[in-house]
């Protein structure tokens, strides 16, 4: 609830007679505090409170008082007693009371809805769209501003959910009859009563509204007058007043949701810029280089950005410092350029946001930005220094408040954004800010605000967060802290982390390191058509992203590819497949058989291959997936979560495979029921399988069924079981990834056969040329390492006409594998004899 504490107080006319013209001061009751101080009606518009299912009451703690807290509660209760606005209650719901300093120094009263919040349902309605707001002001020549008073105190609590709305203090519990800041449907509830009171002039084209901001329209002077009178009757009907020193009568240029309005014309209020414009001259090579690590995020934008930033790229090399014209035009030219269509994007209401923020010593930094057309665009920059009091803040606070004045400034553009906004902030402590336990009172403050946005909270490290970070440690931000040493501040308690797609930073390093780029790269584009560059500035080869000559970054992106969980160590081949799915560099085969041969995991997890002594007889080629299978088990395996074995089943045309844990007492029933549950109802019944001789396999049991499922069953021959060499390489692929990833205790093994079976099928099998998860869906998978292909989408039948061809090239390279596998093994080896019956 935002109503000051005054003691004393006195009627509000402050301004009126200035800010209100003589031909409207028939509506002083609209302007005049006083005139409507009683409780509003019950109307169709009253903000109820729907829970969900499970919600149960919550009464939180009573907080402790100061003796001026103490003198301005009890005020606060009797002002509104007297007002009717609340009431005594006997509910077992009790949101915690406490005050927080305003910057004027008075109280403001706050209950900390948050618990409630968390177990309501949110109300859908939606707020206006922005875009289409401004359009309509757009041939308007005179406009008027209204703010409307107290806000959302002018709605009612729906009769029965008062009780919900509790708030606990040391002078007993209270239920508000009036809707109070801080509950989280609060915007949609007032937007809603606004649009039904405002309905007829909004219909009429003269008035728009955004929750408590009204504005009126119009072409001609008289009309302008003749429409505001009309509002103004409104408001009188409806018992809503206006802050006059709030409002704006009959201006030609108003400034409205953060535009700056004016006939025929909109474009961004300057001040939303300021962080950037009013960005001081460099004074030495380290100020001068923020400034172009900040400037440089833009440099897809503008044109011919290298040559304009000639000379101040050429004062950070290994020259002495002298800032001339030519220095401080560069300078101010940059400045210009940024805060400038194109590169300052005028936002619309269907794409996304994105908040990003950082606090130094002295100020915060923020940058709101918007992904148009794929490409994330600037579209307003803040930077602001903090107060000495602020300066006193522990480092997770003034992270806060760089987020929290950041959501201030842009909040018309967040509140009731359509999709769902991230606020970067480059500090951990912020990755647990959201769901706290213990708070203090202006830490309260900002979790009621937050209940106000959709938002998702990411954490990126400080090096990547370049742009609010210059914004934060601009020169003319700095001063003296040696005041701050003796402060000790109530630390917050930590909420989930969201780390940085690992795409995405890799995607921002290459921007960044754009001057590191191979030079035959560079020399080739334009004039050969193998490469090309995008808006944002990346490099694409063929589709794949060009990485940059920087050891750090190429070896960041080789380990992604083999040391995680979803690559599973694969050898250097299979590395390098899955690299060059979404990248490129000229050195990429030597980087990456250089990294895999100092792998110290593969070296001593990884066993040589058994070689074996009889000519080789492959088996028969698949006309397709999983018409010929292969089982075995794997067994003796340590026990973990009631399993001590594992049953591999192999696809011989896709060389996918199902592994399931289970034990070594598995019956021929037993199998029946896998193979029946992960084979036949997912890619029908096979035509052959191939095992060996172990009793679950042969059992007569097994063969009647397979007989009656027309399955022909292949066990090995006696002591013979090479005969089923394919389940038992894949047997060592599974043993090999269990042995690099289990715990030292060697009980979470089955937990981690699924991730196994994932990085296997991701990779090219050296027989059919293509990865198991391709070959069954004619894509890779995405695994947050790769970058979005610049290739066109296909079409249904494109798609089709390519799965059958890529069936047929898999056919036709496992027949040559196979030919070539014989070949090779056969070398040196005697022919089998050939048995008659008899001998």
């Amino acid at each position: 609830m935002d109503i000051a504490i005054e003691q004393n107080k006195k009627r509000e006319t402050k301004g009126f007679e200035d800010t209100v013209p003589a031909h409207y001061r028939d509506f002083r009751d609209v302007f005049d505090e006083a005139t409507f101080s009683t409780l509003p009606e019950h109307r169709p518009w009253d903000h109820a409170i729907e829970l969900l299912p499970d919600a149960k009451p919550y009464c939180g703690k009573i907080y402790p008082m100061t003796l001026s807290e103490q003198e301005a509660l009890d005020a606060f209760l009797e002002e509104n007693l007297r007002m009717g606005r609340i009431r005594p209650s006997k509910s077992p719901w009790g949101a915690p009371f406490f005050f927080v300093k305003k910057k004027d120094g008075k109280l403001r009263p706050v209950q900390n809805y948050r618990k409630l919040n968390d177990m309501t349902k949110k109300n859908k309605y939606p707020l206006p769209l922005m875009s289409e707001l401004i359009d309509r002001l757009k041939k308007a020549k005179h406009f008027t501003k209204l703010d409307i008073r107290w806000g959302y105190n002018n709605i009612r609590m729906k009769e029965g959910d008062e009780e919900l709305a509790v708030f606990i203090t040391n002078r007993g519990l209270y239920e508000p009859l009036v809707m109070f800041f801080g509950l989280t449907n609060s915007p949609s509830t007032f937007q809603m009563m606004m649009d039904a009171v405002f309905r007829n002039l909004v219909l009429s084209g003269k008035v728009v509204i955004y929750l408590d901001d009204i504005i009126i329209f119009t072409e001609t002077l008289e009309e302008h007058r003749k429409v505001v009178r009309e509002v103004l009757a409104v408001l009188r009907k409806h018992r809503l007043t206006c802050k006059p020193e709030k409002c704006e009568f009959e201006t030609q240029e108003p400034e409205y949701l953060g535009f700056i309005i004016s006939p025929g014309k909109v474009r961004m209020d300057p001040a939303k810029v300021a962080g950037v414009t009013e960005w001081p001259v460099p004074t030495c090579k380290k100020e001068l280089q923020a400034f172009l690590d900040f400037a440089n995020f833009y440099r897809r934008f503008i044109k011919d950005f290298a040559k304009i930033a000639t000379p101040l790229n050429r004062l950070t090399g290994l020259v002495g410092w002298k800032w001339g014209s030519e220095e401080q035009e560069a300078f101010e030219g940059i400045k210009h350029t940024i805060t400038s269509s194109p590169v300052l994007a005028i936002p619309n209401d269907d794409d996304p946001f994105k908040v990003e923020c950082d606090a130094s010593k002295f100020a915060i930094g923020a940058e709101l930005s918007q992904k148009q057309d794929g490409v994330w665009k600037p579209v307003a920059f803040l930077s602001k220094s903090l107060s000495p009091t602020e300066r006193n803040y522990e480092i997770y606070d003034r992270e806060m408040l760089a987020v929290m004045t950041a959501l201030g400034e842009w909040r018309h553009f967040l509140v009731g954004a359509r999709q769902q906004f991230e606020i970067h902030t480059d500090h951990k402590n912020l990755e647990y800010f959201r769901k706290p336990q213990r708070l203090n009172h202006r830490q309260a403050r900002w979790v009621l605000e937050l209940a106000n946005y959709d938002f998702k909270l990411i954490h990126k490290p400080g090096k990547s967060m370049t742009k609010p970070d210059a914004l934060s440690r601009r020169p003319d931000h700095t001063g003296d802290d040696s005041h701050n040493d003796d402060v000790v501040m109530l630390k917050p308690h930590l909420f989930a982390a969201i780390s940085v797609d690992g795409a995405t930073r890799i995607r921002e390093d290459c921007v960044k390191l754009l001057d590191f780029m191979d030079r035959a790269v560079m020399d080739s584009l334009g004039s050969d058509g193998l490469f090309s560059q995008t808006e944002d500035g990346l490099i694409y080869r063929r589709g794949k992203l060009v990485v940059p000559n920087n050891f750090a970054l190429r070896g960041r992106i080789i380990s992604s590819h083999h040391d995680s969980v979803a690559a599973g160590h694969p050898g250097a081949a299979k590395t390098q497949d899955l690299i060059t799915r979404s990248y490129w560099w000229p050195s990429i085969r030597k980087d990456v058989r250089k990294y895999v041969k100092g792998c110290h995991v593969c070296q001593t997890t990884k066993i040589d291959r058994q070689k074996r002594a009889a000519p080789l007889n492959p088996n028969p080629v698949p006309d397709r997936n999983w018409q010929y299978i292969s089982v075995d088990m794997i067994t003796h395996l340590p026990p973990a979560l009631g399993h001590n074995a594992i049953l591999v089943i192999v696809d011989m045309k896709s060389k996918d495979y199902i592994a399931i844990p289970c034990t070594d007492e598995l019956s021929s029933e037993g199998w029946a029921n896998l193979l029946f549950t992960h084979v036949i109802t997912m890619h029908g019944l096979p035509e052959k399988i191939w095992s060996d001789r172990g009793s679950i396999f042969v059992s007569s049991f097994i063969r009647d069924l397979y007989r009656k499922l027309g399955i022909k069953g292949n066990p090995s021959t006696a002591y013979h079981p090479q005969t089923d060499g394919q389940t038992e390489r894949m047997n060592q692929e599974i043993e090999t990834y269990l042995r690099i990833f289990t715990n030292h205790r060697q009980d979470d093994w089955p937990n981690w056969l699924p991730l196994a079976a994932f990085a296997y099928r991701n990779r090219v099998h050296s027989a059919t040329g293509y990865s198991p998860f391709f070959m069954t869906h004619g894509h890779h998978p995405h695994t947050g390492v790769e970058v979005k292909s610049s290739v066109p989408n296909e079409s249904a039948e494109q798609f089709a006409s390519r799965m059958k061809a890529i069936q047929q090239r898999a056919s036709e390279a496992l027949v040559k594998a196979k030919d070539a596998m014989k070949r090779k093994y056969d070398q040196h080896k005697r022919e089998s004899r050939n048995y008659q019956i008899g001998d």
